[in-house]
């Protein structure tokens, strides 16, 4: 993965057509380690993790597909967390918090991206995305002390 400045993410994001049909997927990738290897090989594993200039977006299912999207700017430190079992597969998970501010029906909830390969590379990429969301929008948060 390249790394860019947070000015490059912002012109990219606004960049960004009708005509694109992938949505400007920056990053997508399926949960790996043992389980997710062997459910890739029997082409098994129908859960997709994908982050896009604008949102991220999680699937899952085969004959019911569901959809969750959730906006950038509402997500909040991106943490990472790997067992002793992810360590020794070369895989960790991501937690993300969506924003308990926010007028969401999810706000306050904690979205997890189980066993992604390269975890701590895709946690700054997501990291990075979700700064520059929140600069272009113009947002401020206020810290309650």
């Amino acid at each position: 993965m390249e790394a860019k400045t947070r000015e490059q993410i912002i012109k990219d994001k606004r960049s960004t057509t009708v005509d694109n049909p992938d949505f400007n997927i920056v990053w997508e990738d399926q949960p790996s380690g043992l389980w997710g290897t062997i459910l890739s090989t029997l082409h098994l594993n129908f859960t997709w993790y994908k982050i896009s200039k604008d949102e991220l977006i999680v699937t899952k299912g085969f004959f019911n597909r569901h959809t969750d999207t959730i906006e950038l700017y509402l997500l909040k430190d991106p943490d990472m967390k790997e067992s002793v079992w992810q360590r020794l597969f070369k895989v960790g998970t991501i937690t993300v918090k969506v924003d308990s501010h926010s007028t969401s029906s999810r706000a306050g909830i904690i979205i997890e991206i189980k066993n992604i390969k390269r975890c701590s590379e895709v946690r700054k990429l997501l990291r990075d995305y979700i700064e520059a969301d929140v600069m272009e929008r113009g947002i401020n948060y206020i810290d309650k002390v």
